[in-house]
């Protein structure tokens, strides 16, 4: 460190701030375990989904539920293939919106 070091004041004070702080076992674990990994790329995945508009959503349901008319008349795998892929990511991203709002994270 540069410069002149704390003073035996600001030294104990800067103590007694983060015996403070310590007392606070959820904000101390958080403190001790920040690191990047998945967790970080799960919040950075769980904004980027509470960021997407609703129309997305009703895209998907209406393309999810005309897939499914189609492969029911059809009986074509295709169709069949494309409706689970509309009705997964529907519900992945259906799931990942519902757990942003309830963590609090804002569109």
């Amino acid at each position: 460190m540069d410069g002149p070091g704390l003073s035996g004041r600001e030294l104990r004070i800067l103590t007694e701030i983060e015996n403070h702080l310590r007392v606070d076992r959820r904000l101390d674990r958080a403190l001790r375990s920040m690191r990047h990994g998945p967790r970080w790329l799960a919040g950075w995945m769980l904004r980027k989904v509470a960021r997407l508009p609703v129309l997305v959503f009703s895209v998907l349901g209406g393309l999810s539920a005309t897939l499914l008319l189609i492969s029911v008349t059809a009986h074509s795998p295709a169709a069949l293939t494309g409706f689970s892929l509309v009705w997964a990511s529907s519900i992945a991203l259906g799931t990942a919106r519902v757990i942003a709002h309830r963590r609090g994270i804002a569109p």
